[in-house]
């Protein structure tokens, strides 16, 4: 589905492969917002008529699930059209984050109509079976049931297939909600079949059914958009492209401390990098100019780098650095070290060194550990005081000897 709908756009709309630009990003939202719109009105219609001529309450409870499918595509429509808006002195940031309020509300409307059907369902169930003719389930009814639910599992595999290509939960949530109404028929074929069986409660029990299965569904969408909201790391594929990225530039010696906030489709990022204290501070600009170019060409957004000048030339360097990959390989709490700098002063070699620790280790514990590292260096270099600092880095990778 996926490449089949990657070599339509690209055929009919060329430049659409610029998943990153807000405009394209608009544009894809906008086309499984009204392709989701017209095929949910045209289902929608088919079930309430034969949910009405059936006297069906589960084929109603799908009908009205299709309504509601109706009214997610059109908040994911405003979710882009939103998110497509350029930054102003009340946003500075932009708008990209209308997509997850998007992805919110369509997970509040699904709760809604869950509740909704299940309220109805169970009032069903309590007052009986209802009076009149219960049409059982034929063949050629059975036919054109499945023919709704494939219909529903395609348009919900179309929009899977556009929130993929372009990295949007909102074009998730709304394939989720396209796929729980094609399972939702299903079960309403079940309860149909209850009737051929002398079973009529079954068709209750299935608009029941269909109701949980849409609140849950819901639940776990509105769950699952609360972490962005809130503002999550980008994942650590991206973290590690970028800290690859970074490396690549000449003269950076080592990075550290990336952090990236993932502001709906642009990234915030932010990076320490080693350089040789030796570099003059234009040269040093330059070098931090390469990697903020490189990042931001992969990962579009804000990117400030923080240089951090070492001294590489110092004769105990390479010894230190050994000495401390030992010391931090050795203690379980301990991940990682940078911004190595050690100097010469009247009282003595002098240096200071940053140490990432675990995240799960206790603050009060941070003391012992310093001290620990400090006389492990000490034992090793008499005559060299290193000052430790403890921090978290929750991208830091675990050193190896």
């Amino acid at each position: 589905m996926e490449r089949a709908i990657r070599w339509a756009v690209n055929r009919w709309a060329p430049g659409w492969e610029r998943y990153q630009d807000p405009r394209v990003r608009t544009g894809y939202g906008v086309l499984e917002g009204w392709i989701s719109i017209v095929a949910n009105l045209l289902l929608a219609a088919v079930k309430i008529v034969l949910g009405g001529a059936l006297h069906s309450t589960g084929l109603i409870a799908d009908a009205v699930h299709s309504f509601s499918d109706m009214a997610s595509s059109v908040v994911v429509i405003i979710g882009f059209r939103i998110s497509n808006k350029p930054p102003d002195p009340e946003h500075p940031f932009g708008h990209a984050k209308a997509e997850y309020i998007a992805t919110l509300v369509v997970a509040l409307l699904m709760v809604m109509a869950g509740f909704q059907i299940g309220q109805d369902s169970l009032l069903g169930l309590i007052r009986g079976t209802r009076s009149g003719v219960q049409y059982p389930l034929t063949l050629p009814l059975f036919v054109v049931l499945v023919g709704l639910m494939t219909a529903k599992e395609l348009l919900g595999s179309f929009s899977r297939a556009l929130g993929r290509m372009i990295s949007s939960q909102a074009l998730m949530a709304d394939a989720w909600h396209h796929r729980t109404d094609a399972l939702s028929t299903a079960i309403v074929i079940v309860g149909l079949g209850g009737r051929n069986l002398g079973w009529p409660w079954l068709d209750g029990v299935a608009g029941f059914l269909v109701s949980l299965y849409i609140a849950y569904t819901g639940l776990k969408l509105a769950y699952d958009t609360f972490s962005p909201l809130l503002g999550e790391m980008a994942p650590p594929e991206d973290i590690e492209a970028i800290r690859r990225i970074a490396s690549q530039v000449p003269d950076v010696v080592n990075t550290h401390d990336i952090k990236v906030h993932k502001y709906g489709h642009f990234y915030f990022t932010t990076i320490h990098a080693e350089l040789s204290d030796r570099m003059n501070v234009h040269a040093m600009h330059e070098v931090t100019v390469g990697i903020e170019t490189r990042i931001l060409k992969r990962f579009p957004g804000e990117c400030v780098v923080h240089m951090d000048p070492v001294n590489l030339h110092h004769p105990l360097h390479a010894r230190v650095s050994d000495a401390l990959t030992r010391v931090v390989v050795g203690h379980p709490a301990l991940v990682e070290f940078h911004d190595l700098n050690l100097w010469k002063e009247t009282t003595g070699e002098q240096g200071d060194v940053e140490i990432s620790v675990d995240p799960h280790t206790p603050e009060e514990q941070y003391q012992a550990l310093s001290r620990h590292v400090e006389q492990e260096l000490m034992r090793r270099f008499p005559d060299l005081h290193l000052r430790v600092r403890l921090k978290v880095d929750f991208t830091a990778e675990p050193l190896e000897v």
